[in-house]
């Protein structure tokens, strides 16, 4: 069975303004050897794209072994119509076995907190 840990770095993403964040998904093994993905889905105003609209996405985590932990880092872009609000985003990561078949599926969800850039004061 894997477990699934998600943060963020930085923390926010900023409103109105194209930057993004780094959705970092940590995947720890405490079974025998498998193969593991993630299926992303960003919702409307974020995107998993620098330059265009892209809110589902497929990556390929690796090869887990037993009590052994893998981390990747996904970036979810926001663009100049990111309104400041909360954003929850989906991540399902599939465990394979030796054979390829699905041996355990894990849905967990991660709010990206989206605010307005503030000015720098002394």
């Amino acid at each position: 069975m894997v477990n699934l840990e998600l943060r963020t770095h930085p923390n926010v993403i900023f409103a109105y303004n194209p930057n993004h964040v780094e959705m970092i998904l940590r995947v720890e093994n405490n079974h025998h050897l498998c193969w593991t993905e993630a299926d992303i889905h960003v919702p409307e105003r974020l995107s998993l794209s620098p330059d265009n609209s892209l809110r589902k996405g497929r990556v390929r985590i690796g090869i887990v072994e037993n009590n052994q932990y893998l981390e990747k880092a996904v970036r979810i872009y926001a663009n100049t119509y990111t309104n400041p609000q909360m954003y929850r985003c989906k991540i399902t990561v599939y465990s394979y076995n030796k054979d390829g078949v699905i041996e355990s599926r894990l849905e967990k969800p991660i709010d990206i907190r989206c605010e307005m850039k503030k000015n720098a004061v002394l």
